[in-house]
């Protein structure tokens, strides 16, 4: 096996979810024998409706022009003439798109090199395997379908663009909040901070996500305008849980073109004084891939706000190309993996020599890293097990509005405590 989800339903003695029985699966290999092996299986966990094909072109055909799209296909990668690396990138182009199990006689770095490029392609995978495919694998990988493969079940709803002069009067409508996602301790599952993202309300009720106005507002200068406004509301909160006995620490993402302000120290260390919140229980998260078009200005910033006791953290570590630049020149005190290298880890040697990799840079930097986008309690022990000090996502909480806090504080974090004192070992 090289890679199964571990994220959502896989257990394999579940129920296949109602859309593989309805819509069935399509197995996609030259070798007949392997086809054959493959229904086998596939019927003998109730699955009918099986189409097959034996390259990679009769394959989309076939997808394409069938009354009823299979939710699944079972694909391998050497095909005589379309190949199956082509055949991903294609079906990645379609707007409907199946959810895919790779199976091939290929060796493991590649299988594994396939099934990141399947996922950067936005198309569901359900498991990428050397043949011949475990029948209990297979099983566990169609289990996985629900979680994987909503975007099988439903079409994409259509994306309108928004207007800037919106999105500016949203910044000063207060229309855009800071949820927040706690980070906790590996070591000890103390609650070590909390993440504030921004999330956009509008009027009508609809969630828009940051990823369609972060960049919108940085191409039409109001970035540093919703930074501020954040900020504001950030501390607003810190003011009200530290009257209810409470004093997380706040981390706040920081767009890199903000930092060629000169007024933005100064601005920032305003209101922090303002709201008498100490600068130790707050920093600011970088984006590692993003462009500083004026270094000395934006070294300028980060060193003042240093001074003054902020924290900076570089995120979604190891996403691009000037990692150990960025560390050598800017004065982080924080790591964050990107989530990218910690799912899969468990189950990747090369995705976990990566983050091992990762996580041996900031003990000897001194600094603390933190896992990103952590969902399972086998992603957790082994974090803990390399050595990661903190850790966020889903498994610990979703990001949450300020009111629901305290709550998970005084409700979910000893629960969470209780995860991370298990002992962890490295998987073998």
């Amino acid at each position: 096996m090289i890679y199964l989800p571990a994220a959502g339903n896989s257990d394999p003695e579940a129920d296949l979810h109602p859309a593989i029985l309805s819509q069935g699966v399509l197995v996609v290999d030259d070798n007949h024998v392997q086809r054959a092996n493959i229904r086998a299986s596939l019927e003998a966990f109730g699955i009918h409706r099986i189409h097959e094909a034996a390259d990679g072109a009769s394959a989309l055909q076939r997808y394409r022009s069938l009354p009823v799209r299979p939710a699944v296909v079972v694909l391998d990668l050497e095909l005589p003439g379309l190949d199956g690396i082509e055949v991903l990138q294609r079906l990645g182009d379609d707007r409907h798109r199946p959810a895919i199990i790779v199976a091939s006689a290929a060796d493991e770095v590649l299988i594994s090199a396939v099934a990141t490029m399947v996922e950067a392609l936005g198309v569901p995978l359900l498991g990428a395997f050397r043949k011949p495919v475990p029948t209990a694998a297979l099983r566990a990988a169609l289990a996985a379908f629900g979680h994987q493969a909503s975007s099988v079940l439903h079409a994409a709803a259509p994306v309108t663009e928004i207007d800037p002069a919106e999105l500016h009067q949203a910044i000063r409508t207060g229309q855009i909040r800071p949820f927040y996602q706690p980070k906790i301790s590996l070591q000890q599952g103390s609650l070590e901070g909390l993440e504030a993202l921004a999330r956009w309300t509008d009027r009508a009720g609809n969630s828009i996500p940051p990823s369609r106005f972060i960049a919108l507002a940085e191409q039409h200068g109001l970035i540093g305008e919703l930074t501020l406004a954040l900020l504001d509301r950030v501390l607003q909160d810190m003011v009200q849980w530290q009257a209810q006995g409470l004093q997380p620490a706040v981390a706040i993402n920081l767009s890199a073109t903000s930092l060629v302000d000169r007024n933005l120290a100064s601005d920032i260390l305003r209101q922090v004084q303002a709201a008498a919140i100490s600068p130790r229980r707050v920093s600011f998260e970088i984006t590692e891939t993003a462009l500083v078009a004026d270094l000395a200005s934006a070294l300028a910033t980060m060193s003042r706000l240093r001074l003054k006791g902020f924290g900076f953290s570089i995120d979604d570590y190891g996403t691009g190309f000037s990692s150990m630049q960025q560390l050598s020149r800017f004065p982080f005190t924080e790591l964050k993996i990107d989530r990218t290298f910690v799912h899969g880890a468990s189950r990747r040697d090369q995705m976990r020599t990566i983050l091992q990799s990762a996580i041996d840079m900031g003990r000897r930097l001194g600094i603390t890293t933190v896992a990103e986008g952590v969902e399972t309690e086998a992603e957790l022990h082994l974090l803990k097990a390399m050595g990661c000090r903190q850790a966020q996502g889903y498994l610990i909480a979703r990001p949450m509005p300020a009111a629901q806090v305290s709550d998970w504080i005084h409700h979910r974090a000893s629960a969470v405590a209780q995860l991370c004192l298990q002992p962890s070992t490295m998987p073998s």
